[in-house]
């Protein structure tokens, strides 16, 4: 019933987000609306799932757009990027999962309409789908909705169909991987600095009865900084940069995958050092405490994703079209019954030497066995042999059939439905005797504590030879205090469910915590100690130096934020916003210890720190407990407002254009002009401007996207703070329609200046901003983050509301007015990064 672009603009008048994801096993869809406009998103979702006409002019743009998205994977080396690709490939011979998930080129380009419409209708009936209603909604009014649109209704009548009609069934029961009968190698080099690796082990399905078992062992070997991997493998020995060990799963398979980040040097010896490891693991059962601790950090998972409407939607989802809806509200309780040795037998049954598969990606110029690196199955083999064996022990029956009954577990507190997002709980402010000011939100609705400490002045007091102090000491901050060293600490943190985290910006330095409410008196008891005595011990101060001149490598080989950097840099200039948060190769080796404790001092000091709080708390025994915490915070004047400022930046002189060559798939365009003064001025009119040029219903995505199929990925970013901000277009392209997409993102931006916005598309950015605030600041963690940069840049403790009430009294010719005053058309710079040619 609807027209190609009307679905986004729908979805927009409505003040909502909404987007898809395809998995291996499953596809999902959301609409996440405020309450009042739930009808309009089941009639969406509706529509679209069985009502899709599939228009040939429509289906062949959009094969152009997902080629363009393939392409932006392709220059990606870590995570979902290449790597992935390369992998799932190596590891797979029958299952689809071999396959990746966007398409391969040939198949987008190629595939008839027939076969879409035919494979759209053996999946998209309503005997193959589960919806999910979450939020403020009345059960039986939401039932009838969803009855009407999905099983019968007007949208569904012609395409619904018997799932078992043979004409159309595209896969009956895809076939399932086998054993492998030996290690497998993959050895891949490209234009990158730095060296990747996958390691591919078989995974469980959900419905295996030690996929329990499994998700413990994941935290132990590879959740948080007191697992193994994290502090043998990258701690101790320093031998990758980042890591991360994650599984998938699906009803039938899944697979288990150690990411490696690292350099050619070290590769070699973080291989063996992972599969020892592992084996670790294997050979005998992991400590009652690290058991403990892993419980702790499933039931954290659990709670802090039940804080949004969309979070929990997506758990009872999974896990209903997984077959298991129950787990979706009991898994803590389950989790309780995993022993120490089924965590053994399930690394046992599924880590094998001889059913991993290894991918390696390397610089072009590095000959692998310069650093004896494998480049064979037999030499990995050779490698990995002493260290990872091929025994295996298959679990059969369930866990909860042989959990001890002596174990001792402590009771769960009740979890009750998230607040509502639009409730307008606020915080209270408070002034401490000696000077702290402290804004406390009490949230009930679920057991779990956000915390979020700044102090004015992040890199604006940095010159470029210093570059890097700040992020430096905040990365230090957290890696010990008083008799306690890192690991310590953070063992101690995450075995009460927190966890702290380092938070550096252009205009302030902060630490994140967030944790369960139970737990919560000694979690802040030692961000305190930290505050007040840090170590800042030599060993972890070169420890983070390291890591931060190997993250910057690393970002050399993401194609984006290596544009982005390089455009920071011609924008800034010489100014503190222009380098790294991670500081220059040239800087980060000057950076000594004692300028990381005179950083720290005049930063974390009573008359410049803030304390955020918000979730179920008591207000009285917190205030009690940060009355303790400052005693011993020096009292130190709040730095001026001159201080904070950075100064300004020179305007550009016409148009400023720089070309850089990188061997990469797709072209990086970016377009930038200055931006606001500094954090308040023309924010509203910047927001809602940012809202009518982006996302799915954005002049941009309809322009560049749908009309020109020239990307995937377009939009605008803002920079603001004490000083200058930058408003930058983007746009990802084919290397050949470099100079269509620049001259159409800069037609797009300046059109603003020209002619008012028309008042059906001013309402419906303005709805859609509107929602989408309350939407995004549903957590707890959401709201302290918002507050604590709130009050850095002097605004209101419940600046949410103020800004609600700001936006809907912002008109169309405020927003004019800031872009005739920011968007010069003859005054930019443009960057552009991508292979050889002049696009």
């Amino acid at each position: 019933r609807r027209r190609e672009s009307d679905f986004a603009l729908e979805v927009a008048q409505a003040g909502g987000s909404t987007n898809a994801g395809t998995g291996y096993e499953t596809t999902n869809y959301y609409i996440t609306v405020p309450a009042q406009n739930f009808p309009v998103a089941v009639d969406l979702l509706g529509d679209a799932l069985l009502g899709a006409t599939f228009d040939q002019a429509a289906l062949d743009a959009e094969r152009q757009v997902l080629v363009h998205e393939n392409h932006m994977y392709d220059d990606i080396p870590y995570g979902f990027g290449i790597t992935w690709r390369w992998a799932m490939e190596l590891a797979f011979d029958h299952s689809p999962y071999r396959h990746p998930i966007g398409g391969r080129d040939e198949n987008l380009l190629e595939r008839d309409r027939q076969d879409i419409l035919d494979f759209y209708r053996s999946a998209y009936h309503p005997a193959n789908m589960t919806v999910v209603a979450v939020g403020a909604i009345d059960p039986a009014i939401a039932l009838g909705l969803i009855r009407d649109h999905f099983t019968g209704g007007p949208t569904a009548k012609d395409v619904q169909i018997a799932p078992s009609d043979p004409g159309v069934i595209i896969v009956n029961d895809p076939p399932r991987e086998t054993d492998h009968d030996g290690v497998r190698l993959r050895l891949e080099h490209g234009d990158i600095k730095k060296a990747y690796a996958k390691l591919v082990f078989p995974g469980l399905a959900e419905s295996d009865p030690d996929r329990l078992a499994l998700s413990v062992a994941r935290r132990i070997l590879g959740d948080g900084r007191s697992s193994r991997l994290y502090r043998q493998v990258k701690e101790e020995a320093q031998l990758v940069d980042i890591f991360t060990l994650g599984t998938e799963a699906g009803p039938r398979e899944g697979i288990v995958i150690v990411d490696i980040d690292t350099d050619p040097q070290r590769l070699a010896k973080a291989l063996v050092a992972v599969a020892g490891v592992l084996q670790e693991l294997k050979d005998a059962p992991c400590s009652d405490q690290e058991l403990e601790r892993a419980i702790i950090r499933v039931k954290r998972s659990f709670l802090f994703g039940k804080e949004t409407v969309r979070g929990l939607a997506e758990t009872i989802g999974f896990h209903e079209t997984m077959g298991d809806l129950a787990a979706a509200f009991t898994m803590p309780e389950r989790i309780q019954q995993v022993q120490t040795g089924n965590v053994s037998e399930v690394c046992r049954r599924l880590l094998r030497r001889n059913q991993m598969s290894c991918l390696i990606y390397l610089p072009d110029s590095c000959k692998p066995g310069d650093f004896d690196i494998p480049s064979s199955p037999q030499e990995l083999e050779e490698l990995l042999a002493p260290i990872l064996d091929n025994q295996g022990y298959v679990i059969r029956e369930n866990i909860a059939d042989r959990a001890q009954t002596t174990r001792q577990t402590k009771p769960l507190p009740p979890v009750t439905s998230p607040q509502r997002a639009g409730d307008p709980v606020p915080f209270e402010s408070f002034r401490l005797d000696r000077g702290l000011e402290v804004c406390l939100r009490v949230d009930r609705s679920l057991p779990v504590v956000a915390m979020a400490w700044t102090a004015a002045g992040g890199v604006v007091f940095e010159t470029r030879q210093q570059a890097g102090l700040a992020h430096l000491t905040g990365c230090v901050l957290v890696k010990g205090s008083g008799s306690l060293n890192a690991e310590q600490l953070h063992a101690t943190l995450e075995g009460l469910g927190a966890s702290l985290v380092p938070r550096v910006e252009r205009d302030f330095l902060g630490l994140t915590m967030t944790c369960l409410a139970d737990n919560l008196e000694q979690p802040l008891a030692l961000v305190g100690q930290l505050l007040t005595d840090p170590a800042f011990s030599e060993q972890e101060i070169a420890q983070e130096r390291r890591l931060a001149q190997q993250k910057l490598a690393g970002l050399a080989d993401d194609t984006f934020q290596y544009a982005a950097l390089q455009m920071r840099d011609l924008f800034y200039g010489d100014h503190a916003y222009s380098w790294p948060l991670l500081g220059t190769e040239d800087s980060l080796p000057r950076l000594a210890r004692q300028d990381l404790v005179r950083r720290h001092k005049q930063a974390w000091n009573t008359g410049n720190t803030r304390c955020v709080i918000s979730g179920d708390i008591d207000p009285d025994s917190i205030l009690a407990h940060l009355e303790d915490i400052c005693s011993t915070l020096p009292a130190e004047a709040e730095y001026g407002p001159e201080e904070l400022n950075p100064g300004p930046v020179a305007m550009a002189e016409g148009i400023v254009s720089r070309r850089l060559v990188r061997d990469q798939n797709q072209s990086v365009v970016l377009v930038a002009w200055q931006g606001a003064a500094d954090c308040n001025t023309d924010r509203i009119p910047l927001l809602l401007l940012k809202e009518i040029l982006n996302g799915q219903s954005g002049r941009l995505f309809e322009s560049l996207r749908n009309k020109r199929s020239l990307c995937y990925n377009t939009g605008t970013l803002t920079t603001e703070g004490f000083g200058p901000g930058m408003l930058l277009g983007y746009v990802l392209t084919s290397p050949d329609k470099e100079n269509e997409a620049r001259q159409v993102l800069v037609q797009e931006l300046t059109a603003l200046r020209e002619e008012p916005v028309p008042a059906e598309e001013w309402e419906r950015a303005r709805v859609q901003l509107l929602g989408n605030l309350v939407i995004g600041h549903q957590s707890n963690g959401s709201r302290a983050a918002k507050t604590a940069r709130d009050r850095i840049y002097g605004r209101n403790p419940n600046d949410l509301q103020d800004l609600l009430e700001a936006i809907k009294s912002c008109t169309a010719a405020e927003v004019q007015t800031a872009a005739r005053k920011l968007i010069d058309p003859d005054r930019r710079h443009e960057l552009t990064v991508g292979p050889s040619g002049d696009g």
